[in-house]
């Protein structure tokens, strides 16, 4: 699957948010029915005028909300802001994960025999946890659950990296 093949000619929004919106359209699901692009929400601390906007959110068949936040490139301060979204807002919100490799397992060469087929999947199975609770059979709370623990996992399987590099690097000196 081509992640992000025909999108529009919109500059406004990056390549991962494109494929996301044009995957939900291929899949039937229309755009102000089952998910609304980029829209604020209110009383975020660290946000300019308390407002951070959202790069998506679903509406299920029951009319509840789920906050999706696309990402690309994980840095040390998207972390902290997608922790705080998760555990510190009454919102649902989710992370679609997009390029980071160890999302939601970390890669092993025995379970894939290459990278970008880990991505495609990984990609997959988001978008089908999406449709899930579009179609009502997973809540937008137990979608936040899985994200807070993704998040988790990730941010240890980078601490086990950073205490790695910093053995490897006493250990040349």
């Amino acid at each position: 699957m081509e992640l992000v093949k025909g999108l529009p000619n919109d500059k406004s929004s990056p390549k991962t948010e494109k494929a996301v919106y044009i995957t939900l359209q291929k899949k039937g699901y229309k755009e102000d029915e089952q998910f609304e692009k980029q829209k604020s929400i209110c009383n975020i601390p660290f946000c300019k005028r308390n407002k951070h906007k959202v790069d998506l959110i679903l509406i299920n068949n029951k009319g509840e909300k789920l906050y999706v936040e696309i990402k690309g490139e994980m840095t040390y301060l998207e972390v902290n802001k997608l922790q705080y979204l998760l555990n510190e807002t009454s919102y649902n919100f989710y992370i679609l994960q997009l390029t980071e490799i160890d999302w939601i397992k970390p890669y092993e060469k025995s379970g894939f025999k290459r990278k970008i087929q880990k991505s495609k999947d990984d990609f997959e199975k988001q978008i089908d946890e999406l449709i899930g609770f579009i179609n009502g059979s997973i809540s937008g709370e137990e979608l936040s659950e899985i994200a807070k623990q993704r998040l988790k996992k990730y941010i240890n399987y980078r601490k086990r990296d950073l205490k790695r590099w910093k053995e490897k690097v006493v250990s040349d000196v």
